[in-house]
């Protein structure tokens, strides 16, 4: 019987083999089991611990990170379609062309196997490294000029120029003219000529020096203005070489004596900008005032008519920033409402517009704020907010846009800390009384790049090409280009002398090579 049961146990049993051992059994009335073996995929088996090999090398296997997805498969395998059921499985996921993603850490250092394709991998880098030609720098940018020589080309004695930073003591003409405010004298030099002239001296009771001077644009091209802190405005015909100069107009009064702060010219339009806020408008082909306007509460020390002569955009003492439709007759932001303004924390005279986006202007503000900030009249009407800010806690005295790349300059003087201001405890104990009289840390004046000096911005970026320190001894209070767009003017009152750099130059202009098409016309 015992070996009848045998006999039947070997019939009905999968033998197995030594040392296995049975992972699952499945209960049964007869306690009978299937002679069907269990199916064992060699997909993901790894033979090296399966069969208990070792490394080759005797070192211990590092672990790589594995990617979420793909998984990291391992060092010896064998391929997916070895038996029939896998061979299926494979069709089904289309893996039957062994394609399949496979993770391999770049941080995990080869062994001595990969190290041919590790060279070749190197050595392909190399190769293409020569190749990357690094971005094409234009010649008409200050990288390309000024940066190289980092020496002004002309400097002039001014002597007697006025001291105030927020003086216009220079202009430059569209006939090359340079002219400069001296005292109660106005001097011009016709740089083409190297010739020296006098225009005026202003002797109009009570004596004072002349504050602002600039010269006219496309119709009044031959048309100086002067004003000085008396309130006198005169308009002089410069003629050739001062031989026919002829007083063109005068306008003042006897009885206030206004500050006269600002110029901006626009055809026969002058705009004048002056120490009580207003800002007035005269044509030098009639005697009287055309129109005033006094929006501005403080000293209006920008004035700047935008390229197409379209819009105004002035800045005062207080850090305002209007800008005015010439179309319309009023500002472009709602006066009186609560609505956001267009303003800086101190006071603008640096305003420039882009000669080649004519909606984009620039301004900048003095201590303590020392911002340059970019502004769209296409955004201003429902969104008076600025495109950039570029903070560079120094004041900025001058902008100009270059007209032949995108790039701004700039002129400064002193640098500072900005100021911190202690804020109320957190603990909420301070009282109404204690909470007006918050303690502000004042700015301190310290040394930096920007001191004193000449900085051109790339636009959009904001990134600084150059930051010419220490152009001037002292604070460089105002700029003028000059009207090819490749020189600017700067001053320093302090010095008594204003300079000339070449910051940029004319982009080169390459003949178009002829082609076959040129030769032949079709009829």
């Amino acid at each position: 019987m015992n070996s009848a049961t045998n006999a039947n146990d070997c019939l009905f049993k999968t033998p197995l083999g030594p040392g296995s051992s049975r992972k699952r059994t499945h209960a049964s009335v007869t306690n009978l089991h299937s002679h069907k073996r269990r199916r064992v995929s060699m997909a993901s088996m790894d033979l090296s611990r399966e069969f208990g090999m070792e490394s080759s090398s005797g070192e211990p296997v590092s672990t790589s990170a594995v990617d979420r997805f793909v998984p990291l498969r391992p060092k010896t395998f064998l391929p997916l379609n070895i038996t029939p059921r896998t061979n299926r499985i494979c069709k089904k996921f289309g893996l039957a062309d062994d394609k399949i993603f496979n993770f391999r850490d770049d941080t995990e250092i080869s062994s001595s196997s990969n190290s041919e394709d590790n060279a070749f991998g190197l050595l392909r880098r190399s190769v293409s490294s020569l190749f990357i030609t690094p971005p094409a720098i234009r010649a008409s940018s200050v990288v390309e000029n000024l940066a190289k020589r980092r020496q002004c080309s002309m400097t002039l004695d001014s002597p007697g120029i006025p001291t105030d930073p927020s003086a216009y003591p220079i202009s430059w003409s569209k006939k090359n003219l340079i002219a400069v405010a001296c005292g109660k004298d106005v001097f011009y030099q016709n740089l083409g000529t190297k010739v020296v002239s006098h225009l005026f001296k202003c002797t109009l009771p009570p004596p004072a020096d002349i504050y602002a001077i600039e010269w006219g644009e496309q119709m009044t091209e031959n048309y100086l203005a002067a004003g000085n802190s008396m309130g006198w405005i005169q308009v002089w015909d410069a003629g050739v070489e001062g031989a026919s100069k002829i007083l063109v107009r005068i306008w003042g009064d006897q009885t206030e004596f206004t500050p006269i702060k600002s110029f901006g010219w626009n055809g026969n339009i002058l705009t004048v900008g002056k120490g009580d806020g207003t800002i007035s408008l005269y044509d030098v082909r009639a005697q009287d005032k055309v129109a005033k306007t006094s929006q501005h509460r403080k000293p209006v020390l920008g004035l700047r008519w935008s390229g197409d002569g379209t819009y105004l955009a002035s800045g005062d003492a207080e850090g305002m920033v209007h800008v005015w439709d010439k179309r319309a007759c009023k500002s472009l932001l709602d006066i009186g409402t609560a609505s956001p303004k267009m303003r800086h924390k101190a006071g603008v005279k640096a305003i420039a517009w882009c000669p080649w986006k004519s909606d984009l202007f620039a301004t900048g503000s003095y201590s303590p704020e020392g911002k340059i900030r970019f502004w769209s009249t296409s955004e201003i009407a429902h969104c008076p907010k600025p495109l950039d800010t570029l903070s560079l806690n120094t004041g900025v005295l001058s902008l100009q846009w270059s007209p032949h790349c995108k790039e701004l300059l700039s002129t400064h003087g002193c640098s500072f800390t900005q100021p911190l201001s202690r804020r109320r405890s957190s603990l909420g104990i301070a009282s109404r009384e204690q909470a007006r009289q918050i303690a502000v840390t004042p700015s301190v004046v310290v040394h930096s790049p920007l001191t004193n000096s000449i900085a051109v911005h790339e636009y959009p970026s904001g990134k600084r090409l150059l930051s010419l320190t220490h152009a001037h001894m002292s604070a460089v209070t105002h700029s003028c280009l000059s009207p090819d767009g490749e020189n600017v003017f700067t001053a320093c009152p302090k010095e008594e002398t204003i300079k000339m750099w070449q910051v940029w130059s004319k982009p080169s202009t390459s003949s178009r090579k002829e082609s076959a098409f040129d030769k032949f016309a079709i009829r």
